[in-house]
């Protein structure tokens, strides 16, 4: 499967970086979006993405710069009369953040074919839609905040969402192929909600991570050296600093 990076950014306005989006397409073109960020939507048709190839979107958690666009998303197929079945996945409390949104924006939300499902996931639970194998971890971050590995074409990624550094996050990125971590701020800038360029290194290095894609980059985080940053900490697997439009191959490793 291949991981397109929608947006590399956060809620802050960036003239290189929109707010937390990111698409894993497997091999028969169906997508799974991780985030639906503000502006996110706009570059599903660079990535291939349409309302017929789009059949999960998971959220990690209901800060505005993750899941505004989720409106956007069900209006656009109310509009199409979309025919695909679409998976909509988020953490405990995701059905009443989706019934809010269809009270708020009545009747243009609505779902009268019944193809759009709601489903809700704790710690430890999983979720097969095929092809994708979804599975969560609850993060330090926001209230019932997950982390999400899913699991296509025989290969996984582990995602953290936002995190601060936690064992439930190493556990959800041991034996991933890639491992994509936010990176909120330089070393410099210490939280625990967050990671830091140090700190996603030590989650990357006590998970035997192998390939590390850092993202949701603050504007701190501009003019910083991020990578110096990172080895510095010890992490010397392979290292890629996100970016809006990245196509990143998702592969088993050898």
């Amino acid at each position: 499967m291949r991981l397109h990076v929608l947006g590399s950014g956060t809620a802050i306005p960036h003239p290189e970086r929109g707010a937390s989006g990111y698409a894993l397409v497997a091999d028969d073109g169906a997508a799974c979006l991780l985030e639906c960020g503000p502006g996110s939507t706009r570059r599903w048709p660079s990535a291939g993405i349409d309302f017929g190839s789009a059949r999960v979107v998971a959220v990690t958690h209901f800060h505005v710069d993750h899941v505004c666009d989720l409106a956007a998303v069900l209006f656009g197929r109310a509009v199409i009369d979309a025919e695909a079945p679409l998976a909509l996945v988020g953490p405990i409390g995701h059905r009443g953040h989706v019934a809010g949104l269809r009270a708020l924006f009545t009747p243009w939300l609505d779902d009268p074919a019944g193809l759009v499902e709601v489903h809700e996931l704790a710690d430890g639970d999983s979720l097969t839609l095929p092809p994708f194998e979804l599975s969560a971890r609850h993060v330090v971050h926001a209230e019932h905040a997950l982390g999400l590995r899913v699991r296509a074409d025989g290969a996984t990624l582990a995602f953290s969402g936002d995190s601060g550094p936690c064992d439930a996050l190493v556990e959800l990125c041991r034996g991933a192929d890639v491992a994509l971590l936010e990176c909120s701020y330089p070393s410099a800038r210490e939280t625990r909600s967050h990671l830091n360029a140090t700190t996603a290194a030590e989650v990357a290095c006590a998970a035997g991570v192998e390939r590390l894609v850092l993202t949701h980059f603050y504007p701190a985080c501009d003019g910083a050296d991020l990578e110096a940053e990172v080895r510095a900490a010890g992490y010397r697997g392979a290292l890629h600093l996100a970016r809006d439009g990245d196509r990143i191959d998702v592969t088993a490793r050898a």
